[in-house]
């Protein structure tokens, strides 16, 4: 733990894992620098209630609350689990997966723009779940997505991948597409049309 300048809030290369971060006390920003990524967490807030004046209902008001702070432990989980799949050279994935994961996190003299970490942790996160998870030695984590999205959304499973503003969230798409096999041409009809039920991938 050290004193740090809040005046220079960038601690990090965009391209590498965070290795520091900033405090956050009960009033916010202490000043001393931490080592290690910040855990994921969530600022919830804890609503006041108070008699409505006029209709003797119950009501929030979230002008004087507090916030409750609680740890994102699927996240943070599966953070670390992605760090010891990344550390193992991705171990686990198709061949075709693996060249990509490369490079993505190919730098220079390699790459004169490499991927920004946030964008390539997203990548391998989505691609994690897909192919490894469950497998080699890792846990099962869509067991624990099951039921929230059993709850939330059931009948169409779906895993959010989360990005802050500004941090490239348009190449993540572009990046998973490379991952869908490429699709063969359809074979004409008589009149020169595709024939409906014929699109198949390799």
């Amino acid at each position: 733990m050290a004193a740090a300048d809040l005046s220079n809030p960038i601690i990090n290369s965009p391209y590498d894992p965070p290795d520091a971060h900033f405090e956050i006390g009960p009033t916010g920003p202490t000043g001393r620098l931490l080592q290690g990524r910040r855990p994921s967490e969530s600022y919830i807030p804890v609503p006041i209630s108070r008699k409505g004046r006029h209709t003797g209902q119950q009501a929030f008001d979230f002008d004087v609350t507090g916030e409750r702070r609680e740890q994102n432990t699927l996240i943070n989980d599966i953070r670390r689990e992605v760090e010891r799949w990344r550390a193992s050279n991705w171990n686990g994935v198709t061949p075709y997966s693996r060249k990509l994961l490369a490079h993505w996190a190919a730098g220079p003299p390699d790459r004169d723009e490499p991927v920004l970490f946030c964008q390539r942790e997203a990548a391998e996160t989505a691609i994690f779940l897909a192919e490894v998870a469950g497998r080699h030695g890792t846990a099962d984590y869509r067991r624990r997505l099951e039921p929230e999205n059993q709850l939330h959304n059931d009948g169409l499973p779906r895993v959010a991948l989360k990005m802050a503003t500004g941090t490239g969230k348009t190449v993540v798409p572009g990046a998973r597409r490379q991952l869908l096999p490429r699709a063969r041409p359809r074979p004409a009809g008589p009149v020169g049309r595709p024939v409906a039920g014929t699109d198949r991938h390799h």
